[in-house]
């Protein structure tokens, strides 16, 4: 089985295409990574084609794609691509949340994948602030194998929940500018410190546990989560 990946939702797009072995395991084939945040738009397509033509298969069996939060045309690019491609192709699509698919792939960027979540330090306690501009952050939350749901805070709101929930984060991660109530220490997340591998071995493990049949190119929807966000544009 062969699976395709891309991802325009930050400041850089993925693309990477994997394979499966007789263990379930994900053998990547072919990747781009880069730092290209406003050629999305023309360039995507055709570095879909370029990992394709590495790969050396026409088409994909499943696509995966972080669906958002984020920038409001980069997941609009990355959603439209899925659906079209998973159209043309007659293929599955999966959207995935974009906070917690990097939180996958930052916990294991050093690690083997084994299991269904890829977290090998159970007290490992992560927060993610994807910076969501107008001064808001889109934060995911990881504990003990549970996640929160991605929030559209501002730094007040997170501080407070941080504060009230009593919640103690030992792994801060950020987009864009460091926000002011993380620590120095903080790690940024950039286009090469996420691993492709980790994300693209779990979106594996969700789809084997799914009825392809219900994950169509009609399905696959944008998760701006911002309500007013074309508006405030």
């Amino acid at each position: 089985m062969n699976l395709l990946y891309f991802d325009t939702t930050q400041d850089w797009i993925h693309v990477s295409v994997g394979s499966i072995d007789d263990f379930s395991k994900i053998k990547i084939d072919a990747q781009i990574i880069e730092s290209s945040p406003k050629e999305a738009s023309y360039r995507l397509v055709e570095m879909i084609q370029k990992v394709l033509i590495q790969s050396e298969i026409k088409k994909p069996d499943i696509i995966f794609v972080p669906n958002g939060p984020g920038s409001f045309t980069g997941i609009r690019i990355t959603v439209t691509t899925a659906r079209d491609l998973a159209q043309l192709w007659e293929i599955p699509v999966m959207g995935f949340d974009t906070a917690h698919l990097y939180l996958i792939g930052l916990a294991g960027n050093n690690s083997q994948i084994e299991m269904q979540e890829p977290i090998q330090n159970p007290d490992q306690k992560s927060l993610i602030c994807l910076d969501g501009k107008q001064g808001k952050y889109y934060t995911k939350y990881f504990e003990e194998n549970n996640y929160t749901e991605t929030k559209d805070q501002s730094p007040e709101e997170i501080s407070f929940w941080l504060e009230s929930e009593e919640i103690t984060p030992n792994k801060w991660y950020y987009t864009g500018i460091l926000p002011s109530f993380y620590p120095k220490d903080a790690i940024k997340i950039e286009a090469t410190n996420l691993n492709l591998s980790s994300i693209l071995q779990y979106s594996f493990e969700q789809m084997k546990q799914s009825k392809l049949n219900d994950y169509t190119y009609l399905t696959l929807l944008p998760n701006y989560i911002r309500g007013t966000y074309v508006d405030q544009k």
